[in-house]
């Protein structure tokens, strides 16, 4: 097996025993280290993390991806292979990476690491998770632990834009956008928490892409129509589920979700227990999501326009209960 090997090549290499854990781990950092492709810098850091490979002198390579590397899922790739591996000796790339690096990839790979961590060993880590956040949802204008949300947003649109760099302006715009001139905007705050979401994942990214244009788009009457013919003819597509995190948003009062292609709801958002409006048409959901029944102030459901055929016979009071229910 020489150099010029493939991560793929390597890693069933390491399988079949032909090649043992140090040979398959020297064959990859010199992928790493040598190979201009982004994507293969990609796969072998995520097969270093498969064949588990733990020696000392991995952190190097692993810290100068982490601080020199131009594509942010080569980075975020790196930060989570250190904070797994070396998270003692990672403080110093860590605490600059949360000051100087735009990708919410590599952010929310931190924040995701530190979530269940307690112990006050990395308090000034956490003191920089803090810190960022604050930053980050003053920008938004609401409480930093809601601001967890729009920041898995960000993840989200950055998996398609590989270097897209963390973009809590735009989220300004969205106070004055509304499906309809003059009518309800895509997010209301209200004493810093969101008490209206209306999110597409499609049109909010399109948005984002085209910020200078966002005088036009403000004057349209009905921007939805517009959006939904843009991305009839795009190859834009939206995503299947939902982060945890929308539980956090627990002030939500109405929260419409239609378009997303959605398939379930993540089970945080029974922590909705303010949410009096649910919008899930246009969505691909195949079973009535049962998680529904736990919002116990809902009023308004509607589920037109999926594909789902039954509902489940222990939420039939729940559902005569609301005001309103469409399917």
């Amino acid at each position: 097996m020489t150099e010029s090997s493939s991560p793929e090549i390597i890693y069933i290499g390491f399988l079949k025993g032909e090649i043992n854990k140090e040979k398959a781990a020297e064959l990859l950092v010199s992928l790493i280290e040598r190979i201009e492709i982004a994507e293969i810098r990609v796969k072998s850091l995520a097969t270093l993390k498969k064949i588990n490979f733990k020696k000392p002198k991995l952190y190097n390579v692993l810290e100068n991806c982490l601080i020199s590397d131009e594509n942010a899922l080569v980075r975020s790739n790196a930060v989570e292979l250190l904070l797994s591996n070396y998270l003692d000796q990672s403080f110093n790339p860590i605490i600059w990476v949360l000051e100087h690096d735009k990708s919410p990839l590599v952010i929310k790979a931190i924040f995701d690491h530190f979530e269940t961590i307690t112990s006050s060993r990395y308090n000034l880590i956490r003191k920089g998770l803090t810190d960022w956040l604050e930053q980050f949802s003053s920008h938004i204008g609401i409480g930093p632990l809601e601001s967890i949300f729009f920041l898995d947003l960000e993840a989200l649109y950055a998996k398609d834009k590989e270097n897209y760099e963390v973009s809590p302006q735009s989220y300004k715009h969205f106070k004055n956008i509304g499906d309809f001139k003059g009518g309800e905007p895509w997010i209301l705050i209200k004493n810093k928490h969101v008490e209206i979401l209306n999110f597409n994942y499609s049109y909010w990214k399109y948005v984002k892409e085209n910020i200078k244009r966002i005088k036009s788009l403000l004057k349209l009457n009905d921007l939805e129509i517009y959006l939904k013919t843009v991305n009839n003819y795009s190859l834009i597509m939206n995503i299947q589920e939902l982060p945890p995190s929308l539980g956090k948003l627990t002030s939500l009062k109405k929260l419409i979700l239609k378009r997303n292609n959605l398939e379930s709801l993540p089970y945080t958002i029974e922590k909705l227990t303010l949410l009096k409006q649910l919008d899930l048409s246009h969505n691909n959901f195949s079973k009535f999501p049962e998680i529904i029944g736990s919002l116990s102030s809902l009023e308004i459901l509607n589920l037109k326009h999926n594909k789902v055929q039954v509902i489940p016979e222990q939420l039939t009071d729940f559902l005569h209960s609301l005001k309103r229910f469409q399917m």
